[in-house]
């Protein structure tokens, strides 16, 4: 069969935003094709596909803006739940 999978990866040095990086990977077999990252602000693709589908993704607004709110929306709030429960003791 084949496998398909998103991974999201919040880097943080603390909980201060600016030192929060958000990276979204899309893999297929294994083999990562393409990625959003905070710091670029941008889809890279890394395979034929990953380039013809970061130019398409990096021309559309509605997914840009809610890639770019993630390390906000879905970064920080985990990351301070962190220093709260755990990284604080």
């Amino acid at each position: 069969g084949f496998i398909h999978y998103i991974l999201n990866r919040c880097l943080f040095n603390s909980s201060d935003l600016k030192d929060i990086e958000n990276i979204y990977s899309y893999y297929y077999n294994k083999e990562e094709f393409l990625r959003f990252s905070s710091s670029s602000g941008k889809f890279v693709g890394y395979t034929e596909i990953g380039v013809k589908t970061a130019e398409l993704a990096n021309n559309d607004p509605d997914q840009m803006s809610r890639r770019r709110a993630e390390k906000e929306t879905f970064c920080k709030p985990n990351i301070d739940n962190d220093y709260s429960t755990i990284l604080t003791k």
